[in-house]
């Protein structure tokens, strides 16, 4: 299973990440002119909130070195691809959610070393074994994140043809990688999930609402219409586990990390889409 984790698991997440840069174009980091406020707002808010509710997280639950290290890069993970998809299910405006995506992986770079640095250093999580060397990170999230990414985005840019023709069999590929992925980190780390799931779940659960609520917050204090703040509710919560995956990983040599990952992940799903197949629901009402 070592292998798998090691060798396997950071493969499928290549190739996940070649997947989200076929869904994205330059057209979605040139948007931001066209929402320069909800933009710039998203991802400031975000780059303080999500990180302070992490901290009172963890000084409130006291949970164990996975959940700690589960809650500093997820909440300093860039914005996932998978908000678009509960974009699409509440109707919301998926084109600003595919802006805020891009833009915030491209920025990954920079602000999750200096993010997850700062808090791991703010924690003393340190002493625990979680000294954050910055460089590595950046190296792992420029060949884990953006190079897969660019990679997608070119042949959508210079092969669209292709990509339009093998859309939905890519994307099927993925949904089985995905499905993989959450196999390998599961059988894993079987034992932690099954001693430790239930206080993991609890954290995850008070991330993801917690998270949701300050997007809401966010949306309703600049008096955004209701298809920017659902949009909004879905952004904030979605992170990007798959290179908070490979920093845990790769670079802090921690696997106890893919138990909160897979918890995290499953919770997020069963809160999230109920929400927006319920903000969905009163739009068309």
């Amino acid at each position: 299973m070592s292998s798998a984790v090691g060798v396997g698991l950071p493969l499928l997440i290549t190739m996940a990440m070649i997947v989200v840069g076929l869904e994205l174009t330059v057209d979605d980091l040139k948007r931001v002119a066209h929402y320069p406020l909800h933009v710039l707002s998203a991802l400031l808010v975000q780059l303080v909130v999500l990180p302070l509710l992490a901290v009172v997280l963890i000084r409130t639950l006291h949970p164990g070195p996975a959940v700690v290290a589960g809650l500093v890069l997820t909440a300093a993970a860039p914005q996932a691809i998978s908000s678009n998809v509960f974009c699409l299910l509440a109707r919301a405006d998926i084109a600003l959610s595919v802006t805020l995506t891009a833009v915030s992986s491209a920025l990954a770079v920079v602000t999750m070393p200096l993010v997850a640095g700062f808090l791991f250093e703010w924690l003393h999580a340190g002493e625990a074994g979680f000294a954050l060397p910055t460089v590595r990170v950046m190296q792992q999230i420029a060949t884990g994140l953006l190079l897969p990414v660019t990679i997608g985005m070119s042949l959508r840019h210079f092969v669209p043809e292709f990509v339009a023709h093998w859309r939905g069999a890519i994307q099927s590929v993925n949904l089985a990688g995905l499905g993989m992925m959450l196999a390998i980190m599961a059988f894993d780390q079987a034992h932690t999930i099954r001693d430790h799931g239930a206080g993991i779940a609890l954290a995850a659960a008070l991330f993801v609402v917690g998270a949701a609520a300050a997007g809401l917050a966010m949306a309703r204090a600049f008096s955004w219409d209701r298809r920017d703040t659902v949009t909004m509710l879905a952004a904030f919560p979605s992170r990007s586990l798959s290179i908070a995956t490979l920093i845990a990983v790769n670079v802090l040599g921690r696997r106890e990390f893919l138990s909160f990952a897979v918890v995290f992940f499953v919770v997020q799903a069963v809160v999230l889409a109920p929400v927006m197949i319920l903000a969905r629901d009163r739009r068309d009402g």
